[in-house]
Parts: structure tokens; sequence; C-alpha cells
């Protein structure tokens, strides 16, 4: 990827800017890399967004005193260039299938769900052995959604969340607005859930880099080897 101040850029945030944790609170943001967002954001006339599967409540407490264009929750919320919040789902967890989740998600202190109110997400990274019998056991709970709601797989956790909205059409909306409009789209992710994004961002043409190992089936164009390098692009982009 060649720096450009045409770009339109997207990051996600876990495993892209910051470091998978053993838990999503135990995450931090250092100063030095708000200022290098901040920087980033300055260089791009504000072309830049968080595109993340945390809830805006909470990257805005991660990346404060700092506001960024952002589609929190895979795009179910949206916050624009001009600091606009528009919510994407109106369809909230019935409570009959968040209390079940929850319930399952009790039977193992090392489980951790996160409640974002329209999805759910249940991480398993400390305790890989039971990623099997969880996604069977959640099938079951999460099946009588189907096909308004569906099942996400990431790294260790499962997610159900609504059909259609996810991090490409989170992007696909961001390039149709002010600043973003008529720059090359470019996004960075590390997961699964960052795929539908990679395919969005090269039909527009533009460049997808995916964070880790080399893998032949993702849609990705590029790598980056992990989060520091990811840091140290952003310093070049700056840098130019």
């Amino acid at each position: 990827m060649t720096p450009d101040e045409s770009l339109a850029l997207f990051l996600d945030f876990d495993g892209t800017l910051v470091d998978i944790v053993a838990r999503p609170e135990l995450a931090r943001v250092s100063p030095q890399l708000l200022d290098l967002l901040g920087n980033t954001h300055r260089y791009l006339e504000g072309a830049l967004a968080i595109v993340s599967g945390r809830p805006l409540t909470d990257l805005d407490r991660l990346l404060a005193p700092a506001i960024f264009p952002t589609a929190g929750i895979h795009g179910i919320q949206h916050r624009d260039g001009t600091g606009r919040v528009v919510l994407r789902c109106q369809t909230p967890i019935p409570d009959s299938v968040r209390e079940q989740t929850t319930a399952l998600a009790r039977h193992d202190s090392r489980l951790v769900l996160e409640d974002k109110e329209y999805s759910l997400s249940l991480h398993y990274r400390l305790a890989p052995e039971l990623g099997t019998s969880i996604r069977s056991n959640l099938g079951k709970i999460w099946a009588p959604l189907a096909p308004d709601f569906s099942i996400q797989s990431g790294k260790m956790v499962f997610e159900l969340r609504p059909a259609g909205i996810d991090k490409g059409s989170a992007i696909d909306k961001f390039m149709s607005e002010e600043p973003f409009l008529d720059r090359h789209a470019v996004f960075i992710g590390d997961d699964i859930t960052d795929e539908d994004a990679f395919a969005v961002v090269n039909c527009m043409g533009g460049y997808s880099a995916r964070v880790g190992r080399p893998d032949p089936e993702s849609a990705a164009q590029f790598t980056l080897n992990d989060v520091a390098d990811v840091h140290a692009w952003l310093r070049a982009l700056t840098q130019t």
C-alpha cells in the first residue's frame, strides 16, 4: 500500500490498532497511539474511521478524548464525519435469547459475554477447548432468530448480530459521505469478521490489508505482520 493523502482510511480496533487481550475490558490505548491516530486523522482531512465490533461507548472510552467517525458493533452504530450517530438496526436481542446466552456463559468463569443490546458476543479465549461445544449450544439458542440474525465466528469468539449489517456495509455507507467521498478506500483488519470489509474495499478498487500470518483464504490484498507494523505504516503515511 502506497501512502497517499487522497485515501479514506478504515481501521479495525482489536488485533489491528491494539493487541488482542484475554478480556475486552483489559484493552488499553497508549498516548503514542492516540497521537498517531490524531495525526493521521488531520493528515487525511478527517477521512479516517474506526470500524469495530465494539460499541461506540467502549471505543470512545478507550480513545478519549479523541472522537473519530466510527462504525460500532460492526456498523450497527454509525457516527459520520459531522458527529451524527445513526442506529442501523432497530431490533434488540430478545430477552429470552439474552437470558439463555447469559446462563450458558455462567457455566464457566473463563467465558466472557459481551452484551451490546443489538448483538451478543461470547468469548472463549481463556477456554479454547470449549469452542466446539459452545458453538453447538449457541446454535440451538440462537437458531430461532434466523434469518433476521446470523452467527459470526471470530478469533475465539462467536457473535450473534443482525443479518445484512457488517463491516463491509459500514464502509460502503462511509464512502457515500464526506469526507470519505471520492477517495480511495483502505481497510486494515485482522479477523474473519473483517472479510466482508476486505471484499467491499476490493470491489471499490481500494486496498485491503490483513494483520497476521498470510492466509491464502483471506480476501485481503496485503499482509501486515502485527500491530506494530500497522503503527509503522500509519507513521509512514503521515510523514510523506
